[in-house]
Parts: C-alpha cells; sequence; structure tokens
C-alpha cells in the first residue's frame, strides 16, 4: 500500500529537484519559500513587496529568505551599477534555482563582473529578476500542483525591466573604436553602454566627453532624475537639454531642493512620520523659494511616498 500518494496531472504541476527538497541545511519555512517560487513562471519577477503581500509575511522576513537563500548558494542578486536609480527601474535582481550548479551556470556572465553584498534588513528594492530558463533535470523528480494562469504571471508589469536585461544577455553592436569601450567602462555600467553603443556605434571619446558633461549639468540642476536614461535618450537625439537657460542662483536653489527631496525620502522611511506630515514638512521649509522651483521637487516626493 501506498503512502506517499503522487498525482500523475500533466499540466498546472511543478517539478522540484529532489536534492534541494532534502537538503537538511533547508528549513521547513526555507522549502515551502523556494517551492513558492517555483510555481511562478520562468520570467516571473521576483519583488520583495509583493511575495511580502502574497506570502502574508513582513518585507523583513522575505529578505531574511533571500539572504539565507543566496547564503545557501540557491538565489543570486545581481547588483547593476547605475549612478542613479530612477522610479520603476530596477537596481537589484534576483535569480533562484532549486539546483545550485544550474543558478551558477545561468549567472555566470554577472559573477564574472563582479560579487554583490547581502542587502541589509528594511532595504527593499521596488521590483525584481531577470528572466531565467531551465532545463528539465535527469533526476527523480516530486511535483506539486499550482497554478498557470496568465494572471500569475507579473512579466506584463515589468516588461520594460525584463527587455532591459534581455539586451544585456544578447549579442550586442560593437564599435570599431575599442578604446571607447575600454574608456566607458569606468563610468558607466554594462547596460547602459550597450544601450549607447547602440544609439551611436560610432561614438568618440571626446564626443561621450562632452555629452556626459551636459547630462551631468541637467542632472545636478534637477531637470532630470536619471544620468544613463539621460544619456541614451541624448544619444538618440530625444533629449532638449535646459541647463544653459537656467542662472547660477536657480541652480543653488535646485541643488537645495534635491537635497530636501532625498532627506524626507529618506526620512519616511523610518516610519515616525505619516505621508501628509513628510509633504507638509518639506513645503513649510521651501516657502522662502519660488513656488515654480518647489512644485516639481513636491510632485516627485509625492508619487514617492505613494508608490512605497
Amino acid at each position: 500500500m501506498d503512502f506517499i500518494i503522487k498525482n500523475h496531472h500533466k499540466e498546472n504541476y511543478t517539478m522540484i529537484y529532489n536534492k534541494f527538497i532534502q537538503d537538511k541545511k533547508l528549513n521547513l519555512e526555507l522549502k515551502g519559500f523556494g517551492v513558492y517560487l517555483l510555481s511562478k513562471p520562468p520570467n516571473w519577477v521576483i519583488n520583495i513587496n509583493q511575495l511580502s503581500y502574497d506570502l502574508s509575511v513582513g518585507k523583513d522576513k522575505v529578505l531574511r529568505l533571500i539572504n539565507r537563500m543566496i547564503e545557501l548558494g540557491y538565489m543570486y542578486r545581481y547588483k547593476k551599477e547605475v549612478a542613479f536609480v530612477g522610479k520603476g527601474e530596477l537596481k537589484n535582481l534576483y535569480y533562484f534555482c532549486d539546483d545550485k550548479e544550474l543558478l551558477n551556470k545561468t549567472t555566470e556572465p554577472f559573477r564574472s563582473v563582479a560579487t554583490t553584498p547581502q542587502l541589509s534588513l528594511s532595504t527593499f528594492p521596488s521590483l525584481e529578476s531577470p528572466n531565467m530558463d531551465t532545463t528539465p533535470l535527469d533526476t527523480t523528480v516530486v511535483t506539486t500542483p499550482i497554478m498557470e494562469n496568465n494572471s500569475h504571471n507579473n512579466t506584463s508589469n515589468y516588461k520594460e525591466v525584463i527587455e532591459k536585461e534581455n539586451n544585456y544577455q544578447k549579442e550586442t553592436i560593437l564599435t570599431n573604436n575599442l578604446s571607447i569601450r575600454t574608456y566607458l567602462k569606468d563610468i558607466l555600467d554594462n547596460t547602459t553602454i550597450v544601450n549607447l553603443l547602440n544609439a551611436r556605434p560610432d561614438l568618440k571619446v571626446d564626443e561621450f566627453k562632452k555629452l556626459y558633461e551636459m547630462v551631468n549639468l541637467e542632472f545636478k540642476a534637477g531637470l532630470c532624475n536619471n544620468i544613463n536614461a539621460c544619456l541614451i535618450k541624448a544619444a538618440n537625439g530625444k533629449w532638449n537639454f535646459r541647463y544653459n537657460i537656467i542662472n547660477n542662483e536657480d541652480l543653488k536653489i535646485h541643488r537645495v531642493l534635491k537635497g530636501k527631496l532625498n532627506y524626507y525620502i529618506d526620512y519616511f522611511s523610518i516610519g515616525s512620520c505619516s505621508k501628509n506630515e513628510i509633504l507638509t514638512k518639506f513645503l513649510n521649509e521651501c516657502q522662502k523659494y519660488d513656488e515654480n522651483l518647489v512644485n516639481p521637487y513636491y510632485k516627485q516626493l509625492k508619487e514617492k511616498l505613494e508608490s512605497n
């Protein structure tokens, strides 16, 4: 008589590596967490906020589970080197697999660039994880039923993010001027270099220096939120530079307002004040400045608080 009754479903099921299930270093909580992730489609974006909501647990707990999975070799965090992370843009991307060797092989291109440290508790990126297609394993597996309804696939929510990661792994347009790639390597992350050279394959070092200087002036003046995104748009001829129309006094005010914006975003993360209290404090401190200069930063602050 069978005491372990196994189903024989041909659809709506998940394949799980027995070595993962029987790993004594994984407690029941970690195994359950891993099974939940494996029940999702390969291109499902791993997002701490969403996992916290779906699993009805705190974000700290989700992050502790992820960090432990990373320690045990079942997850990998790829931290992109970007100068500034804009709204909806990812900086930390997660990979998960129930086979450590397969995970190492899949993430080898990233590991060869840099090893990423663990995040501290209460540090939560917005949305995460690129595509990771795995092949069937020639080993005994256990099966658990899952829902494969498209509504459980959050890929469409992060289509732009996934496309960026796919572009990073695809063959790129190489420029004949190899010196520009060497030069850019010390300034930009790999994804931005790829996009930049796709937009301008014939870009020269001197041209880049001038372009990068102008983009930095835009950023310091508060006229763009993301240096890398602005750089790509400028390379494509889709960015209208506005820095030159701002006088030095306004530039100083922009720097002050940007500093206050970042301060109150961090202040809100502590959790000691409500959104309305933060917005009120920000406006009170900015009363002496021109309303037209303050409003864009107030709007950014409000959007940031509402997204958290």
